[in-house]
This record gives structure tokens, sequence and C-alpha cells, in this order.
């Protein structure tokens, strides 16, 4: 962002999405009666206008995630534009009441970052920065350390809704299981090196499936770290459910009960 112009993106592990572009005019800063002020005035309006933009960006993407995801808000500018703009942004929050900006205001979702301009061409450079790096590393693994906690948690209860292994979770997803709504499908990155090109495909497959058609979470736990090694224990897959299913074993055995018996007469 720079003074009267913000650009907000949605930032994947695999992409980066312009949600919308935000233009405000803004009177220069001049010397002189009146003149400050009216910067000031036409500042605190663009704020303002990008600050409400954000929020219902925001809000449109905790209608399809689970509303607990932890992630960074990177506000990059030049000079103080992104400082002034987290300012009003604290302001805001106490002043209004806003439950979801005042959490984001309480765990420090906001970082604000230097960068040569407010377009779009500077976004890499932000994203190369040491400290955005850093943070958005501990937040990846914040957040799959979060996630296998949250499937032990379900293992235990033992109500249908967590289930781990190669063809339990290939299962689940075939049922619709692990799509909106909470579904989130955890995979080791060591199945994807497998030397058979037909287990990497069917893993890539499986986690289109998830991510394209069902629309669920999908998080590839690195073997390298502590959650991706207990994600190893289990097989290297594992899903958390948005409904239970209940002994995907026995289901299996009643359809090869009921398959047909090959040879003999036709009808």
């Amino acid at each position: 962002m720079q003074e009267g112009l913000a650009n907000i993106c949605f930032i994947t592990q695999f992409q980066t999405v312009l949600r919308q572009r935000v233009e405000v005019s803004v009177p220069r800063k001049r010397t002189g009666a009146g003149r400050s002020a009216d910067h000031d005035k036409g500042l605190t309006k663009f704020y303002s206008t990008v600050l409400d933009t954000l929020m219902r960006q925001l809000q449109g993407l905790m209608e399809h995630k689970d509303s607990s995801v932890s992630f960074p808000i990177l506000l990059a500018s030049p000079g103080f534009t992104a400082a002034g703009f987290l300012k009003q942004i604290t302001e805001t929050a106490v002043a209004k009441g806003d439950k979801m900006l005042q959490d984001l205001v309480r765990r420090n979702a906001f970082i604000v970052i230097h960068s040569s301009s407010g377009h779009l061409h500077s976004l890499n450079e932000v994203l190369k920065s040491p400290e955005v790096l850093v943070r958005l590393k501990d937040t990846k693994y914040a957040r799959e350390t979060a996630l296998m906690d949250e499937f032990y948690a379900l293992l235990r209860k033992d109500d249908g809704r967590a289930w781990y292994g190669p063809r339990e979770v290939e299962t689940c997803v075939e049922k619709g299981a692990v799509g909106r709504g909470g579904g989130v499908l955890l995979i080791s990155n060591s199945l994807f090196r497998s030397q058979d090109v037909a287990t990497r495909r069917r893993w890539v497959k499986l986690v289109d499936q998830v991510r394209e058609v069902e629309g669920g979470e999908v998080r590839v736990l690195s073997s390298d770290h502590e959650s991706g090694r207990r994600l190893e224990g289990l097989g290297g897959i594992a899903a958390i459910l948005t409904f239970p299913i209940e002994d995907i074993e026995s289901e299996d055995e009643d359809e090869e009960e009921e398959q047909p018996e090959h040879g003999g007469e036709e009808s």
C-alpha cells in the first residue's frame, strides 16, 4: 500500500490472488493553514476505506475456512503509511468493539513491512523479507502442530471424525467427508517422493480432489518437522472429517461380499 492506493492480496502456498484494489484521493501534504488538515482527513478516509474492504474480504475467507485459522496479515508500504494504517486499525478495534478485529490485534496478526511502493510488483521483495519468511514459517508450523493435536484429540474420542492410513483416508474422501466446513487432509511430503510414478500420481490426485473439488483444507507436512514426524507414525496420511464415518473396514467387507461371482452361465 501507499497513500491513496492499496492492493489486497490473498497469498497461498501455490498462488497470489488480487482480491481487491482500493484507490482514494489523498491531497498532498503541504505547508500552510488548512492544507495539512486536508491531507490528514484524506488519509483517514483512505485508511477507513481500506479497513472496511479488508474486513469484508476476511469475512468472506472465513466463511470457507475454520474461524480459528490463524494467519499473518502483511501491511507493506514505503514510509509510514502501513504503520499509520495499523494505528487506525488498533483505534478502530477499540472504538467499534469489533470482536474479529480485536482478536486480530490481540494476537498480533498484523505485520508492518517496508516496501518500495504499494504496487503489486513490490510484493516479491516483501515476501523475501527475512522477517516475513520467519513469521510465515512459524505460522505454518504452528497451524500444523495445532491440527495434529486436534486430530489426536478426535482420535481419542473415537467418534468417527479422525481416520488415518492410505485406504481409510481415501474412503473418507470418496464419501465427501473431507470437504468444506472443517475437513482437513494431512499428508506427509515423503509420499510425494516415492520412486513409483503411479504412487505419486495417486497422492496428487487425492490432494486435488480435496482441495479443488471438495473444498477442504490440505496440509503437506514436512517429515523434517515434529508434526510431520508424528504423521509419519500414522502411515504418512490422516484426515479430520466434517461428519463421522463409522467402521470403514466393516463397510469394505460388506461391499466385497455383495460383489457377484464371476464365471458361470451368462444370463
